[in-house]
């Protein structure tokens, strides 16, 4: 005889496999928005333009470099891992565009990042999209970096806006460009203490920093977004939802085994790259600029939270505070 719990756990399987399998018919609403989503990026050809995919070596920002790629762009993968780069540049290859490279980089650490900027400057004149994905799963508490900020926050926040504002002039030379951070819009909550505590020195938990990082590129991509110099680039930050990638390397041994189990379930990277290169991939006559855009995982445009426009000057200057602390301490 089976147990009551034996049939539960069985209804809950039979349940699963289920969704998991509606979700891949053309009439399922993921489906349908993919189909809109290939739409719009098939129409446009990006043949000799320039892109650089931060934390393209796996994942999410693989999945975005291989499909910028597609798109016939030259892609320029930064990450930690040469082994990986190299494979993904192959990969690239066999996909279209041209000269495609890896360059080494801990994206953990600002210098190294402006270091990656002023390099590429050097042989780039301009530069058509930056994409940014670089991040860590962690459970771990505060952990500073050899810079003093929180290792979170450097690679999901302050590392992004940094590298931005070092490749401005060549995104400004560029005759459509767009810049994109994969993170947490419409996912976040407001990170109450932005005032008062910034760096979450004093109120550090994994909620704060997963919401003062999702907040903070919210913000500063729009006070990107609406600097004068800057109305001709496309400012996106995105969410890309559960993805079936290899995310959590850094997590607990029982958390990460769950999250292995549930990862089949998630979106494809391919599917997920092709909804977070909406913004990115539009026609001119379709994308936006001025103000930030904000995308779900679907390639959906959700909203800002309450606290957007009153935290814009105050997070800005919070930024450019820690940026002059570490060029003081170089």
């Amino acid at each position: 005889v089976v147990s009551t719990q034996s049939t539960g756990v069985l209804v809950c399987f039979f349940s699963v496999f289920i969704a998991f399998l509606s979700y891949r018919l053309p009439f399922h609403p993921h489906s349908m928005a993919l189909n809109a989503a290939r739409a719009i990026n098939s129409q446009s050809n990006f043949n000799g333009k320039h892109a650089i995919v931060v934390g393209g070596t796996s994942g999410i920002g693989q999945g975005i470099a291989v499909r910028l790629a597609q798109a016939n762009f030259t892609v320029t993968i930064v990450g930690r891992n040469s082994e990986r780069g190299q494979q993904i540049v192959e990969e690239m290859n066999a996909k279209g565009g041209s000269k495609h490279e890896f360059v080494f980089c801990d994206a953990k650490l600002i210098k190294n990042l402006q270091a990656f900027a002023q390099s590429y400057s050097q042989t780039h004149p301009s530069l058509d999209v930056l994409v940014e994905t670089q991040g860590i799963g962690s459970m771990k508490g505060r952990t500073e970096t050899e810079e003093g900020i929180d290792e979170k926050l450097a690679l999901h926040y302050y590392g992004r806006m940094a590298l931005i504002e070092a490749l401005l002039p060549l995104l400004r030379a560029a005759p459509s460009p767009r810049v994109l951070s994969v993170l947490s819009a419409g996912v976040h909550s407001v990170y109450g203490d932005y005032k008062k505590d910034p760096e979450l020195k004093d109120n550090f938990s994994l909620k704060n920093a997963a919401d003062a990082a999702g907040f903070y590129n919210d913000v500063t991509l729009d006070y990107f977004a609406k600097h004068p110099e800057n109305q001709n680039i496309t400012f996106a930050h995105a969410a890309p939802g559960f993805v079936n990638t290899n995310w959590g390397t850094d997590l607990p041994f029982l958390v990460r085994g769950v999250v292995r189990l549930l990862m089949p379930l998630g979106t494809s990277i391919e599917d997920c790259a092709e909804f977070m290169c909406t913004p990115i991939l539009a026609p001119d006559e379709k994308r936006q600029t001025g103000e930030v855009v904000l995308i779900g995982s679907k390639g959906n445009q959700v909203q800002k939270t309450s606290e957007h426009d009153e935290a814009l000057e105050v997070v800005w200057k919070n930024t450019q505070q820690v940026f002059a602390r570490l060029k003081e301490n170089k």
